[in-house]
């Protein structure tokens, strides 16, 4: 599909893009700083770094800035970015137990070991407008809500806190396990734990690979992962009303930060080199008539930033597509993949606002042909053209009418579709 202005096109595209920037700009308040993005809105930023499938916290602000909020053009301006870097190491493996959890509840266990980690939150008060929020700063930041300048007080001041550093916590799935309560998916695959194997098989790299269907676990995940938050929260809500055979108990929701190394190029050693916030969530489904052996299967998922939400969709997807049916959508893994990806529902739905002139014209034409073969006693030029009211009842441009347009005309170089 190609489009070519053949008149004032680049100009006026231009002048739009201009306009767009004066929008984000307009008004009498500070410009919004990438810092204060980062800082105070990090659930958008997280939330476009998942979608677009790169940790950069920093770079994720800057797209929601450019972007105006909209977080899929957020996430689109990242993966495009992600492409123009050179890829120089891979990072080694993380065991998730590394999470240093800031946040950390088990709706399975009352007494979980390691305890309840409520963290950050407001899940378990009311949804009530704070009016306090309006004005509590003076752009800068720096004021609390009662308008001081000392900045907002430390909750945990007077909290009674144990000295020393964090305990790790223990996995709840690894409880179950212990127990050969947990179906083991990697057993079917012959996984070097399952004794079918030396070694576990290279994962596939979807921003490499296209992906083929039926699709690997590691595909399935890799793709709900970078997929769009809204899209996988819809498909596993069906599959809990419903329309799929999955009602999942979540084992655990922990956020964390998980370390990130390399390979030391000249030691050869593992080197710790930062550390990247992510939401990981288990689920178990219980299985009592599918095999021999009664046990949980379960479902899997991780995102960068905290996105508790889309977590605990894809571990119900990540289960859904495990079972063997294909009468529900959220239990068919190439319809899920193949609609739950931002960048390509944003792309086919907004492509409508492109020009159609040439199909519009041709099912326009068709429609007349076939109102002209029902009535052939009907004036055919009795439906209103718009072209023809002002360019003649043939379509052909009055000898009076100025060739030039002001406006962009376009032109296609193939099926405008």
């Amino acid at each position: 599909m190609g489009y070519v202005a053949v008149t004032a096109g680049e100009e006026i595209i231009d002048r739009a893009e201009d306009l767009f920037e004066k929008q984000r700009l307009d008004g009498d308040s500070e410009t919004l700083s990438v810092e204060q993005l980062d800082e105070q809105l990090s659930r958008l930023t997280a939330q476009a770094m998942s979608e677009g499938g790169l940790y950069a916290p920093r770079l994720a602000a800057l797209a929601v800035k450019q972007a105006q909020g909209d977080t899929v053009e957020a996430a689109f301006l990242l993966r495009a970015y992600r492409s123009t870097l050179e890829r120089w190491e891979e990072t080694e493996p993380v065991d998730p137990d590394e999470l240093l959890a800031t946040r950390r509840v088990s709706p399975a266990y009352k007494d979980v070991p390691g305890g309840q980690i409520l963290g950050p939150t407001k899940d378990y008060t009311q949804r009530l407008l704070d009016f306090d929020l309006d004005g509590e700063a003076d752009g800068d930041g720096s004021a609390d809500r009662d308008g001081s300048a000392e900045g907002p007080e430390d909750p945990t001041s007077d909290w009674d806190l144990p000295d020393g550093e964090p305990t790790t916590v223990q996995n709840v799935m690894e409880i179950l396990r212990e127990d050969g309560l947990v179906h083991d998916p990697e057993a079917d695959a012959g996984g070097a734990d399952s004794g079918g194997g030396d070694e576990w098989s290279e994962p596939a790299d979807t921003t490499r690979e296209s992906v083929t269907h039926p699709p690997g676990r590691d595909e399935v995940l890799q793709e709900l992962a970078r997929g769009e938050t809204g899209a996988v929260t819809a498909l596993g809500y069906s599959a809990m009303r419903g329309y799929g055979q999955v009602h999942p108990t979540l084992a655990e929701v922990r956020v964390g930060k998980l370390p990130v190394r390399i390979t030391h190029p000249y030691t050869g050693e593992a080197v710790r080199v930062t550390d990247a916030e992510v939401t990981e969530s288990e689920a178990v489904v219980p299985v009592y008539e599918k095999r021999d052996d009664p046990q949980f299967a379960f479902g899997y998922g991780l995102s960068f930033g905290r996105n508790e939400r889309k977590a605990i969709a894809m571990t119900i997807l990540d289960a859904s597509t495990q079972l063997d049916g294909a009468d529900e959508p959220a239990e068919n893994p190439e319809f899920v993949l193949d609609n739950v990806d931002g960048m390509d529902s944003f792309g086919f739905i907004e492509h409508l606002k492109l020009p159609h002139y040439v199909t519009f014209q041709s099912i326009l034409d068709r429609i007349r042909a076939i109102r002209e073969r029902r009535d052939p006693d009907s004036d055919p030029d009795a439906d209103s053209d718009p072209d023809a009211d002002a360019d003649g009842a043939d379509g052909a441009p009055d000898e009076d009418d100025d060739p030039e347009v002001d406006e962009p005309v376009a032109t296609t170089g193939g099926d405008d579709d």
